[in-house]
C-alpha cells in the first residue's frame, strides 16, 4: 500500500512541476524572436525539467521535406565533433533519422549499434529522440541525452510528447512570422507609393524601390543622407519644417502638393507620419507619396468599371444584390426585377431579408450578411447555400445564393449572385423519384425471378396438405358410417333385443374401412397438414416483409430478421447448390434504416452467391457449395459479410463491379444493377459503405458497413421516399 502510495505522490509531485514548464515554454511562442532564439530557449527550459534525469545536453533538428534530411539549428552542450557530424543527418539514419522516419519516440539506454554517428572519445550515454510532428508532417527532431542504462520512463515521455507539441507549435508560428515579414517587406516593394523613413535628425535611414528610382539612386543607398543632397534649398527646407512639426507634434500631415523635381512638375498627395519605437515614443518620420494624376485616372477608370459592371449585372440571366451592414439593398440588377418582381426604385432602401422566407432560410441568410459585414468577410466568404426566396414577398421558392465580402468607402457589404433552382429542383425531385422507381423495379424483377421458386415452395407443402385432407374426409366418412353401425348397436341393446347380428356387423365395419390404420394415420395427417399450413404462412410472411414498400423516413430496424427473411424468400434460389450457414450476433442493436432497401442489397448479394457458386457446380469443380452470412458490432457500426464459395471476383474488374449496367453474366441473367443499386443504397443513402474481397477458402466475400445511429440520414431518406 505505501508503495502505491509513494507512486501517486510521485506522480502528482511530476504533474504539479509539468505546469510552469510548460507556460515556460508557451511564453517563447509568443515572445518577439527570431526561431532559432527561441529553439534556443526552450531547449534549455527542457533539459532543466525538474522531474526528469535528462544531462544538461541535447539538439533540436529542423527536417527539410525536399531533401529528408535534418539540419542542425541549435545544441547545448554536444560534443564538438557532432557539430559537423550531426549538421546534416538524412532521416532514417541514427537515432535522430529514424525517430523522423517513423515518426515516433526512439530511446536508447546506451551507445548502441543504432547510433551510426561515432566519433573517437565519445561518452556513454542514453538518448530521448523526439520527433516535432505536425499531423503527418515532420517539422524537426529533438535530441535530448539521459544517463547511460536510464530506462525509458513514461512520464519523461508523456513530459517530451507534450514539449514537442509546443516546439511545433513554435515553429509553425515563427515561420508563419517570418512568412509574413517577408510578404510585408515586399509588400513595401511592389507598392505604387513612393515610402521613405527618416531619423530624429531628419536623415533617411530607408526608401522602397519607386522612391529610390525618382532619385535614381539604388534603395540601400539613402541610408544617412539628408534631403539637400537630392532636392533644392528651398524644397529640402520645406521638407524638414514638415519633418520637424511631426516629430514634435506627434501628428500626422496629410495633403496634396505640387513637385518640381529635375524639372518636371507633377501633383502628389503627401503624407507623413510619426514613427514611434515600442514605448511609444517618436523616433523618425515615415513618409508616403503618390502622384494625383495616376489617382485621377484610377478614378476615372473605377468610374468606367462601374458603368460596365452595372452594364454586365444588368444583362446577367442570375439576380446580383448588393447589401450593406443593415441588409438594406443598395444594387439590384435587371435579372432581380424579374425574379422577385419589384422594381429597382422599390427595393433599394428596403432589406432584402423581407423577400427571404420566415424561418430557417431568413435566419440563414441573416447570419451570412452579419458574418460578412461585422467580422470584415472573413469567415464565410464565398460561400454558397441553398435558401427559399419569395416572388414579390409571397410566393416561394427555391435559391442558389452564392455570397461574398465587398468593401466600399470602408465599409462591408455583401454581395450575392442568386440563381432560380426552380427548374433544378424539379430535376432533382424527378431524379429521386426515378431512384426510388429503379429500386422498386429491381425489388419486382428479384421477385418476379423468385416467383417460380416461391411457387415450388409453396405448391409442395399445399400438395400434401390438400392429399392430407382427402384423406381426412374420405376417414370421416368411413367414421360417419361405423358410428351409425354404433348407434344401430346401442339402440338394441337398450331395447332388450339381441344384438349378435348388429355386432357381427360393427366388427365387419371395422375391418372394412381398417380402423386400426385410421387411429394411427388421422393423427399424424393433421400434424402433417398444420406443418405444412405453418411452412406456407412462414413463405407468406416472409413475401410479405421482404416487399413491401416500406414506411416513408427510415424506421428501427432487425438487421439479423431481415437476413434471415431474405434468405426466406431466396431458398429456391440456393437450396439446390448451397448450403447457408448463418453467424449471426445475438447482441446486434436494432439500426435506423430503409428496411425495403436492405431487403433488396441482402437480396442480391445471397442471390449473386448462389449464382457464382452454380457457375462453380456446372463447370465440374463441386457438388455443392457454402454461403456464409455474418453479422456483428463494430463500434458504431453493425458489419455484415456474405461469403460464398463460388468464382470469385477477378482483380481486373472488382474496381468496375459496382459500376451502373456492369456485368459478368450471360445474357439474359442480369441486368448489372443489382450491385449498383445495392452500393447507391448502402453508401449514398445508409452513408455505409461496402466492398468486396477475396475468400481465402475461394470465392468472393462482400463486406457491408452500417452505422448503428442513423439520424442524420432521416431528412435525406424522407426526401426520397417522398
Amino acid at each position: 500500500m505505501s508503495k502505491l502510495q509513494n507512486l501517486n505522490e510521485d506522480t502528482s509531485a511530476s504533474d504539479s512541476a509539468l505546469h510552469p514548464v510548460l507556460v515556460a515554454l508557451l511564453q517563447i511562442r509568443l515572445s518577439n524572436r527570431a526561431l532559432r532564439d527561441c529553439m534556443q530557449e526552450a531547449l534549455r527550459i527542457i533539459l532543466t525539467a525538474p522531474f526528469s534525469e535528462l544531462l544538461p545536453s541535447g539538439a533540436i533538428f529542423l527536417a527539410s521535406r525536399e531533401t529528408r534530411e535534418l539540419q542542425l539549428l541549435v545544441h547545448e552542450n554536444l560534443a564538438k565533433p557532432l557539430h559537423t557530424l550531426c549538421a546534416r543527418v538524412p532521416f532514417g539514419h541514427c537515432l535522430c533519422g529514424r525517430a523522423a522516419a517513423e515518426r515516433q519516440i526512439m530511446h536508447a539506454a546506451c551507445v548502441d549499434e543504432r547510433h551510426e554517428i561515432l566519433f573517437d572519445g565519445i561518452q556513454p550515454h542514453g538518448h530521448y529522440n523526439v520527433p516535432i510532428l505536425s499531423g503527418a508532417r515532420v517539422l524537426g527532431v529533438m535530441v535530448l541525452y539521459l544517463p547511460h542504462g536510464h530506462r525509458r520512463d513514461e512520464r519523461e515521455v508523456r513530459f517530451l510528447e507534450t514539449a514537442a507539441l509546443v516546439l511545433t507549435s513554435i515553429i509553425e508560428r515563427k515561420r508563419f512570422e517570418e512568412q509574413q515579414e517577408s510578404h510585408y517587406q515586399s509588400l513595401i516593394e511592389n507598392l505604387p507609393q513612393r515610402i521613405f523613413y527618416k531619423d530624429p535628425d531628419l536623415r533617411y535611414v530607408s526608401c522602397n524601390r519607386l522612391y529610390a528610382r525618382d532619385l535614381e539612386i539604388q534603395p540601400g543607398d539613402i541610408g544617412g543622407r539628408c534631403d539637400t543632397d537630392f532636392y533644392s534649398t528651398e524644397q529640402a527646407e520645406q521638407f524638414a519644417r514638415e519633418d520637424r512639426w511631426v516629430i514634435e507634434s506627434g501628428e500626422t500631415i496629410e495633403k496634396d502638393v505640387i513637385r518640381s523635381y529635375r524639372g518636371v512638375e507633377s501633383s502628389y498627395h503627401l503624407l507623413k507620419a510619426p514613427l514611434r519605437g515600442p514605448a511609444g515614443l517618436v523616433m523618425g518620420v515615415f513618409g508616403m507619396y503618390w502622384d494625383n494624376s495616376e489617382e485621377k485616372r484610377a478614378q476615372t477608370a473605377l468610374k468606367e468599371s462601374e458603368e460596365k459592371f452595372s452594364a454586365m449585372a444588368n444583362s446577367a440571366q442570375d439576380a446580383i444584390v448588393m447589401v450593406n451592414q443593415d441588409e438594406e439593398v443598395i444594387f439590384w440588377n435587371m435579372a432581380s426585377e424579374t425574379m422577385f418582381g419589384f422594381q429597382v426604385e422599390d427595393i433599394v432602401g428596403q432589406r432584402l431579408d423581407d423577400w427571404i422566407e420566415p424561418g430557417e432560410s431568413r435566419d440563414e441568410f441573416a447570419r451570412l450578411v452579419a458574418g460578412l459585414t461585422r467580422s470584415r468577410g472573413e469567415h464565410v466568404a464565398g460561400r454558397t447555400v441553398e435558401l427559399t426566396a419569395l416572388r414579390r414577398g409571397v410566393e416561394p421558392f427555391p435559391i442558389e445564393l452564392s455570397i461574398s465580402a465587398l468593401q466600399l468607402k470602408g465599409q462591408w457589404h455583401a454581395i450575392g449572385i442568386i440563381r432560380d433552382i426552380s427548374e433544378r429542383k424539379k430535376a432533382e425531385q424527378q431524379r429521386q423519384l426515378m431512384e426510388v422507381q429503379l429500386r422498386q423495379a429491381q425489388k419486382l424483377e428479384s421477385i418476379g425471378q423468385l416467383a417460380a421458386g416461391i411457387s415450388h415452395e409453396i405448391n409442395t407443402p399445399s400438395q400434401f396438405v390438400g392429399d392430407n385432407i382427402q384423406f381426412l374426409k374420405e376417414a370421416i366418412q368411413d367414421l360417419q358410417r361405423l358410428r351409425a353401425d354404433y348407434r344401430a348397436l346401442v339402440d338394441v341393446v337398450e331395447s332388450g333385443g339381441d344384438p349378435a347380428l348388429l355386432l357381427r356387423q360393427v366388427r365387419e365395419r371395422e375391418e372394412e374401412i381398417d380402423l386400426e390404420f385410421l387411429n394411427e394415420e388421422v393423427p399424424r395427417a393433421i400434424e402433417q397438414s398444420l406443418e405444412g399450413i405453418g411452412r406456407i404462412g412462414k413463405i407468406v410472411r416472409a413475401m410479405k416483409e421482404f416487399s413491401h414498400p416500406g414506411a416513408a423516413g427510415m424506421v428501427e430496424t432487425d438487421i439479423n430478421r431481415a437476413i434471415s427473411t431474405t434468405l426466406e424468400v431466396s431458398r429456391n434460389e440456393w437450396k439446390y447448390v448451397a448450403e447457408p450457414r448463418l453467424d449471426l450476433a445475438e447482441d446486434l442493436p436494432k439500426i435506423l434504416c430503409a428496411p425495403d432497401q436492405l431487403n433488396q442489397v441482402f437480396l442480391n448479394l445471397v442471390v449473386n452467391a448462389a449464382h457464382a457458386i452454380a457457375d462453380v457446380i456446372e463447370q465440374g469443380d463441386a457438388r455443392r457449395g457454402t454461403i456464409d452470412i455474418s453479422t456483428r458490432l463494430l463500434g458504431d457500426q453493425i458489419e455484415v459479410r456474405v461469403s460464398d464459395s463460388g468464382t470469385g471476383v477477378p482483380a481486373g474488374i472488382k474496381e468496375r463491379i459496382f459500376d451502373p449496367f456492369f456485368t459478368t453474366k450471360a445474357v439474359g441473367k442480369g441486368t448489372g444493377q443489382g450491385l449498383c443499386i445495392a452500393y447507391t443504397t448502402v453508401v449514398e443513402h445508409h452513408h455505409g459503405s461496402l466492398r468486396v474481397e477475396d475468400n481465402p477458402s475461394g470465392g468472393a466475400v462482400f463486406v457491408v458497413l452500417l452505422p448503428v445511429d442513423g439520424t442524420e440520414r432521416v431528412g435525406d431518406m424522407a426526401s426520397l421516399s417522398d
